[in-house]
């Protein structure tokens, strides 16, 4: 796996509080990175009305009703995208129909070839937390690019604005890619941010009889967490220009428990991996990573460390009718 700044960034946009956040960082990303810009708005209703007028032998007047419906959204993305970027060139805008709007914003990524999705995952309003926290957290578990997720810590618009991310706390599991997570964190922490890495070692309990939990003796839970801070130490060797905060070992359920240090450390960012493999491994994995995004105080980068390869979108579910 080779994880790299990104080139282009691929911005959904719901034309909320949230969106507009993570049209904001992502024009921060792009300023610091050198890369490119495209916003895509995703509406089910117009897919959801194609259905309907189908059904009722009406998909002549809906040809003319669509094409003015997508003409109009894509005026209300411009004046979006002008008002929350303050200008529209150099900034691809794109608008689609889908039933299924975060299957939709995965395959516009695969087929853009776009390097991160930059997007909102929770608004200010009830209904913007649960549509977009769900949107957002199905994006996470189907993606094959990297997500970063945007929250906002306080009932406040201007706490969205993007922070340099100079404060990084990178979840590890130890595998293989754990290498490749540590370095994109120092990417964004340089130069002078700080960086933190935690891993959460599975709760330790044995099986008795008919499977009764046995308490594990302290000595063997403090031998591991002794073992697990020696391999995070590893990861800080040639970490240049960076305060390098102490390492974080948690005993416990991985997801509470990076949910537990994020909200002590309150770090800019936080950066979790998840592997894309078949059957229960990428569904508890993906678990842990949409719960984060979740239930996260601020943002959160989650990164695909493994991709099984028939786990990415449906292209077909993609409209014919998007549009540049």
């Amino acid at each position: 796996m080779t994880l790299q700044s990104p080139e282009h960034l691929l911005v959904p946009i719901d034309f909320s509080d949230a969106s507009a956040a993570g049209l904001r960082v992502a024009l921060e990303l792009a300023g610091r990175f050198k890369a490119k810009i495209t916003v895509l708005h995703v509406e089910a209703a117009t897919a959801n009305l194609a259905d309907v007028m189908a059904a009722g032998g009406l998909m002549a007047d809906f040809e003319v009703i669509g094409k003015t419906h997508r003409k109009a959204l894509r005026e209300q993305a411009e004046r979006f995208v002008a008002k929350h970027a303050g200008r529209r060139e150099g900034i691809e805008i794109l608008v689609s129909d889908a039933l299924f709007v975060s299957d939709a914003i995965v395959a516009h990524a695969d087929e853009l070839h776009a390097d991160w999705i930059c997007m909102g995952a929770t608004g200010l309003r009830a209904i913007e937390r649960l549509v977009l926290g769900s949107t957002a957290a199905e994006v996470v578990r189907r993606s094959r690019i990297p997500v970063l997720a945007l929250r906002a810590r306080k009932e406040d618009d201007t706490d969205f604005l993007f922070d340099d991310f100079r404060r990084v706390l990178v979840a590890l599991d130890l595998g293989e890619n754990s290498k490749k997570l540590v370095e994109l964190g120092t990417t964004l922490a340089q130069p002078g941010g700080e960086l933190t890495l935690l891993h959460v070692v599975e709760e330790l309990t044995e099986r008795g009889f008919y499977g009764v939990p046995l308490a594990v003796p302290a000595e063997d839970e403090k031998a591991v967490i002794e073992w697990t801070e020696i391999a995070l130490g590893k990861f800080l060797k040639d970490i240049p220009d960076l305060i390098v905060q102490p390492v974080q070992v948690r005993v416990g359920r991985p997801g509470a428990s990076i949910l537990a240090v994020e909200r002590e450390l309150r770090p800019d960012v936080t950066i979790v991996g998840t592997h894309g493999r078949h059957g229960a491994a990428r569904f508890t994995l993906g678990s842990v990573a949409e719960r984060v995004v979740r239930n996260a105080t601020g943002p959160v980068l989650v990164v695909p460390t493994g991709q099984d390869p028939e786990a990415g979108p449906d292209s077909a579910q993609l409209s014919a009718t998007a549009g540049g």
